[in-house]
């Protein structure tokens, strides 16, 4: 129990980097230098209000000086990445699995959350993920090396054809890249089932939102969400959905 709690809050400091990731990143600061601040007043913020989510709860969600609403993001992040990290680490235990399937959850929310919040899956994230998951896939071999580079293959030129296709109306150069990521992740198989599950659930959200009338056919959507919700559950649960997708063909 106490070893399960560790890696809950292990997840939660982690979540907190990724939070300050993703605004310094968007905001070209460094990532590791300069201390953290507030989003609108620019308030250096002291260290008892950089606890993961307490901090949150005890400013009821509001800058200590200015008073401004914090973003739902920092406490989201911080409980998935926990969660995450437990999920894990009940799986995996203490080992080299962990913490490839740790770093490829920090990398997914990563992308989740970029490219919800400005539409981009940018390369700052996603080469190094691929460069990773290239490197520690090749040598622990779970997964057999030709499946990881096929998959890098097969499915960036998924979302390369499509792109040369529509001349980039239907997807940007982020997605070819993230489709090589999800590929050297999880390897050919369960890759394409990860495919498969997010065009399901972009189907399922934009079919939703067109009926709420919070979305036209022209309303951009951020695709790549659904490319990292795939690849976290699959990263999960891959064996029985490869035999689930394979279902479909027999």
């Amino acid at each position: 129990m106490l070893i399960s709690i560790s890696i809950f809050l292990l997840g939660l400091c982690v979540g907190s980097f990724l939070n300050v990731a993703i605004f310094r990143v968007h905001e070209g600061e460094s990532v590791v230098l300069g201390r953290s601040k507030c989003q609108t007043c620019e308030d250096p913020i002291s260290a008892r209000d950089l606890v993961p989510v307490w901090s949150y709860l005890i400013l009821k969600g509001r800058c200590r000086r200015c008073k401004s609403v914090l973003s739902w993001q920092y406490p989201a992040v911080e409980i998935v990445a926990g969660v995450l990290f437990l999920i894990a680490f009940q799986r995996d235990g203490w080992s080299l699995t962990f913490i490839r399937d740790a770093v490829f959850v920090s990398y997914l929310i990563l992308i989740f959350v970029y490219d919800l919040r400005h539409m981009l899956i940018i390369d700052r994230f996603t080469i190094p993920a691929m460069i990773f998951a290239v490197i520690v896939n090749l040598w622990l071999g779970i997964i057999p090396a030709w499946s990881v580079l096929t998959g890098g293959l097969v499915l960036a030129a998924f979302f390369l054809i499509q792109f040369l296709i529509s001349k980039g109306t239907w997807v940007g150069g982020g997605d070819i890249r993230m489709g090589s990521l999800m590929g050297f992740m999880l390897g050919l198989e369960q890759g394409l089932v990860a495919l498969f599950i997010a065009y399901l659930l972009g189907a399922i959200v934009g079919v939703g939102l067109l009926l709420s009338g919070k979305a036209n056919r022209k309303t951009p959507i951020p695709f790549g969400t659904f490319l990292a919700t795939a690849s976290v559950i699959v990263l999960f649960a891959g064996d029985p959905l490869v035999s689930w997708y394979l279902g479909f063909f027999q």
